[in-house]
């Protein structure tokens, strides 16, 4: 049964070809060639089945790169010393795949002109990260955030400005710099 309980059931077929098309064609020719149109048309799904599923190529590419919902199991069973980690090493394997690389100027041009698409991403992706660091008080709250806003932000610009220091020196230096965090007691500074 499909989400809201009447008509056919979709076919999920559609959404992972759909999905990889758009993953090949922005490496292919990039963000700017990038059409619903062409993706329909490479897939062999109708645009209408397209654009019934996502409402615009932000929000497709967005899926294809990311995925709908978070993928969390890196983070099942460690401390605060291992979520760290991964986010620092997710962030840079995230920046650095060649189906990102291509998206995120469109993407950060279109996320600016959508508040909608913007706090989804925000809200979808930082929360349920966020709530496995450490207690759900406001003080371990916001520090998670801003370690995560520290790690994707390093990631994001050594992947499209620094991309001569994108090395596993600089991300070990990275990691190096937000290891204290780990190490703090919650609640004391």
């Amino acid at each position: 049964m499909n989400a809201t309980g009447t008509g056919r059931p979709r076919d999920p077929r559609i959404d992972t070809d759909v999905l990889a098309v758009t993953r090949a064609m922005l490496v292919e020719s990039g963000w700017e060639q990038l059409s619903m149109r062409a993706i329909a048309t490479r897939s062999g799904v109708s645009r209408a089945s397209i654009t019934r599923r996502w409402p615009s190529k932000a929000h497709l590419v967005l899926d294809a790169i990311l995925g709908a919902t978070p993928d969390l199991t890196p983070f099942e069973g460690t401390d605060r010393e291992g979520w760290i980690r991964w986010v620092v090493t997710g962030s840079a394997e995230l920046f650095s795949r060649p189906e990102v690389r291509a998206a995120t100027p469109g993407l950060l041009a279109a996320i600016r002109d959508h508040d909608d698409l913007r706090t989804a991403l925000w809200r979808g992706f930082s929360g349920p990260s966020t709530q496995l660091f450490g207690s759900a008080d406001s003080e371990e709250s916001s520090t998670a955030t801003a370690v995560l806003v520290l790690a994707a932000g390093a990631a994001l610009f050594t992947s499209l400005i620094a991309v001569e220091d994108d090395t596993p020196a600089l991300r070990a230096k990275i990691l190096e710099l937000l290891m204290p965090v780990a190490r703090s007691e919650p609640g004391k500074d």
